[in-house]
């Protein structure tokens, strides 16, 4: 034999082993497909059955916040130093976390009843309030309320209505902080909204278009569970005057609770869509070769491996969240992708070949090519778990292992069913009777029916009588598709065209928006989903009162330490998340302290010595107006020295995702120049925002390189490798890019989905330039229609099932599955573009070729297959020179 003048790069040895590996097994799953029915559903059960340990996570702080943010520090640093008791001397400023809490925002219902200032509205606000304290199960309200001087704490506005009604009536008070007739400041700033004045007097209201009241609880079970039984009490509030909507301090994880049981509905359609679709697809005239039995079985695989996969880390205590709903679309279009692969492969075997010769042909184009894509997708999973992100990390660690066991479910279960179809086909039965049947060619003498409803296959009592004709979409992409897009002037318009693309996407991506709303944790329709629409539409004016802690002890009565103090108000006071928001932008001890000692002293602190200044300072505590200042100062043991105090600065216009991240980042900034600690509750979850850009680029760098190493391995080319990673970072691109003008931001939820284009991007890149590298062709246009003959209609059917499979999601009052479907829409999209335009083009000019010996008939004649008239069936029948040669030998 001569020797074969194929230049392959030595990574090679990796490819021909699987190849290898697998033409053993194929061969031995079709001698003996029964085990591989059996034992993988039998163990898929056993691990389904761990469901029954299944524990869902729902708090929105642990999943959706990252687990190194630095507000979490700060909590506990503030959480050291600053202890206050909800059952004596509770204050919602002060609180280190959201506390617990009933929140309700009120509007107006009638449209005569424009402002909630008037008497009709007042008078059912206050009605509104005692039906909400006259709760009494399972505890009386007095018992659950945080309390202050042995009274329930009353959020501002209603401190003023029940300290003097008809006062407030006549709108004789001030905005946004007004005096109470107990001599109390009130800040109103919070439970006011869509405000209008008087031209003449800017702090006189004409107008407020809501109020919000506030019930503030203590952090025990019975108050969580007083929380949790109110809301369905508040039902049976009935106002033609008023509509009001709640908000708890846990709706966001009761909400993200029923998410999961709102995808249930939505796994059945989609499950529905894809039998459907692969039922339609598989159909062939031929009822022989058609294989819509063997398709609905094919959906059988993913469906276990989902089932295994949930079964099995549950049993082992990972935790499952809403976002893990997500997971059963996504392998649900991987696996039915997977089986598309498996069957093209066996379409382009030879009808004369026995079953096990035709499976082992099967398994070596077939297994490799998902054994490569089945890699990559755990890999990428399997990196995005490293995030900072819980919610991230339990999807990534689902949806990693589901793709393994997808992909041994298909490489077994599935690979026996497709060995009982082929002995099926073999012996010329009907895919649905399973009775013996006539090819279409020895079917003349009967019946119009039996032609059309029974005949098919090739073969007669075991003897090829017939040709095997190819899929018409296989015909179409072979003779019309392929030969069109390697035209020239067709490869420079579609270049033209992804120049463009790239640019629009790298437009896009400085466009970017980070960020998740609290809101979008919840269904569109509920009422903490409006809840959180009134609260941006009304109270954003006056924003979020920020903590600044000193703390360590230094002389505050040193006019170079209050000097510096004042310095950082000031600088803080000066940026525009402040500006004029209120005539009290600033809460702070000390000023007060100043005032109160020239004033009842008549000098200066720095004209006293220190234990005089500690003297006074304890008075000053004491006095009624100044109590509040008590849960603001740290002394010593003895309570001769601070240390450590706090201060606050509010607020205003934070209007977006921007806004906040602005004002979090430029206060720390300003806290660190002058020895101080900046902190707010909220910034907890603020810390997404700084922390969403870098993991993602973290996880899309690490994965671009882990996909290289890989292709490099597997795939006979490092050219190949490299194209197929930059086909990747060019729909990472262009699903960041785009998804900025479709409403999407860059959170957690789109991290999970930049992560799985790294997958989808690699399933529809890989199958292609696979193909490229191992067609028996010589130029790159021929290899290149190759390709697209080979893997092209399996390709389009993986993208419109998995499509299919994400479809309910577009229809779901929800964010998180919304946005699942729209960037996964994306991914698909661009990846199939890539997949069937601009990589085929790509590889057409710059994709290696083989030193192959041309492609010729049995007289020696070369076979070109560039131009219309290429005829794939034809092309199959034949190999090459080298391939003749071999089977002489």
């Amino acid at each position: 034999m001569k020797h074969r003048s194929i230049n392959r790069c030595r990574l090679d040895r990796y490819h021909r082993l699987l190849r290898s590996v697998f033409a053993r097994y194929g061969m031995f799953v079709a001698r003996q497909p029964l085990p591989f029915v059996i034992i993988p559903t039998l163990v898929a059960a056993l691990l389904a059955m761990g469901m029954i340990r299944l524990h869902e996570e729902t708090s929105r702080e642990y999943l959706f916040t990252p687990t190194n943010g630095r507000a979490k520090d700060e909590r506990n640093v503030e959480a050291r130093l600053f202890f206050m008791n909800d059952t004596q001397e509770f204050d919602g400023l002060r609180l280190p976390n959201f506390g617990r809490f009933v929140h309700l925002i009120i509007i107006p219902k009638m449209p005569s009843l424009k402002t909630v200032i008037q008497e009709d509205v007042m008078t059912e606000i206050i009605r509104l309030a005692d039906f909400v304290k006259n709760y009494s199960s399972p505890l009386p309200y007095q018992q659950v309320c945080a309390v202050k001087e042995g009274q329930c704490v009353h959020d501002s506005l209603l401190q003023l209505i029940y300290s003097n009604r008809s006062r407030y009536l006549q709108r004789n008070f001030t905005f946004p902080v007004t005096e109470s007739d107990t001599g109390d400041f009130l800040f109103l700033g919070n439970n006011l909204g869509g405000l209008e004045y008087e031209y003449h007097t800017p702090n006189d209201i004409v107008s407020a278009a809501a109020a919000k009241i506030e019930f503030w609880l203590r952090d025990t079970k019975d108050s969580k569970k007083w929380e949790e039984e109110v809301l369905d009490h508040l039902k049976n509030f009935d106002s033609d005057i008023i509509d009001f909507k709640p908000s708890t301090s846990q709706a966001i994880d009761t909400e993200m609770a029923a998410l999961t049981k709102d995808a249930i509905p939505l796994v059945s359609i989609s499950f529905t869509l894809l039998i459907t679709f692969v039922v339609v697809s598989l159909l062939m005239l031929d009822w022989v070769r058609t294989k819509p039995m063997i398709g609905q079985l094919g959906v059988l695989s993913p469906g276990l491996a989902v089932a295994a996969t949930i079964g099995f880390l549950s049993a082992i205590g990972v935790d499952f969240c809403n976002v893990v709903a997500s997971m059963p679309f996504l392998i649900m279009g991987i696996g039915v992708d997977d089986m598309f692969i498996i069957i093209e492969a066996y379409r382009h075997t030879k009808p004369e070949d026995t079953v096990e010769t035709r499976m082992n042909h099967t398994f070596v184009e077939a297994a490799v090519s998902i054994t490569i894509t089945s890699i990559t997708d755990f890999l990428g999973f399997a990196i995005g778990a490293i995030t900072f992100f819980p919610s991230v990390q339990l999807f990534c660690i689902y949806t990693s292992v589901a793709v393994i066991f997808d992909y041994i479910l298909q490489i077994t279960l599935f690979a026996a069913f497709m060995a009982y179809d082929a002995r099926r086909e073999d012996a010329n039965r009907h895919a649905v009777t399973m009775q013996v049947v006539l090819p279409k060619s020895e079917s003349d003498t009967k019946s119009r029916t039996y032609r059309i409803c029974c005949s098919g296959g090739v073969k007669k009592d075991g003897k090829i009588v017939a040709e095997q004709e190819e899929h018409l979409a296989v015909k179409v992409i072979g003779q019309f598709y392929g030969p069109f897009l390697v035209k020239k002037p067709v490869k420079v318009a579609i270049m033209v065209v992804f120049a463009i693309y790239i640019a629009v996407s790298v437009y896009g991506c400085t466009r970017v928006k980070e960020g998740l709303e609290l809101k979008n944790l919840a269904r569109d329709d509920s009422d903490t989903h409006i809840y959180f629409d009134r609260q941006n539409e009304f109270f954003v004016e006056y924003g979020l009162q920020v903590m600044f802690m000193k703390t360590e002890p230094v002389d505050y009565w040193d006019e170079t330490v209050q000097s510096d103090i004042d310095s950082a108000i000031t600088d803080l006071i000066n940026t525009k998340y402040v500006g004029a928001a209120s005539p009290r932008k600033v809460t702070w001890w000390l000023h007060d302290f100043l005032d109160f000692m020239k004033k009842t002293q008549g000098q200066r602190a720095a004209s006293v010595d220190k234990n005089m200044a500690m003297n006074i300072l304890h008075i000053f505590l004491k006095h009624p107006f100044y109590k509040q200042y008590q849960l603001d100062i740290q002394f010593n043991n003895d309570e001769t020295s601070i240390k450590a105090t706090r201060f606050f600065i509010q607020t205003n216009n934070l209007t977006d995702a921007n806004l906040e991240r602005g004002m979090m980042t430029t206060f720390r900034d300003i806290a660190e120049r002058h020895g101080l600690v900046a902190y707010h509750p909220a910034f907890i979850f603020y810390d997404q925002y700084t922390a969403v850009l870098p993991n993602t680029l973290q996880n899309i760098g690490i994965a671009l390189i882990t996909m290289l190493i890989v292709a490099i391995l597997i795939i006979p080319h490092p050219l190949c490798a490299f194209i197929i990673v930059l086909a990747i970072l060019s729909i990472d691109l262009g699903v960041i890019g785009i998804m900025q003008f479709w409403d999407v931001n860059l959170d957690s939820i789109s991290m999970i989905n930049i992560i799985l284009c790294i997958g989808f991007s690699v399933d529809f890149c890989a199958h292609i330039t696979y193909a490229f590298m191992v067609s028996k062709f010589n130029t790159r246009d021929e290899r290149a229609v190759d390709a697209l003959c080979q893997l092209g209609y399996p390709i389009m059917q993986g993208a419109v099932s998995t499509t299919l499979g994400v479809l309910p999601l577009a229809f779901s009052n929800t964010y998180i599955f919304r946005s699942f479907f729209k960037t996964l829409f994306l991914v698909i999209s661009l990846g199939f573009l890539h997949g069937m335009v601009v990589l085929p083009v790509v590889m057409s000019l710059i994709g290696p070729t083989e030193k192959t010996k041309p492609v010729v008939d049995s007289s020696g004649t070369r076979v070109e297959i560039s131009g219309p008239n290429f005829d794939l069936t034809y092309a199959n029948k034949i190999g090459s020179a080298e391939e003749l040669e071999d089977r002489r030998v």
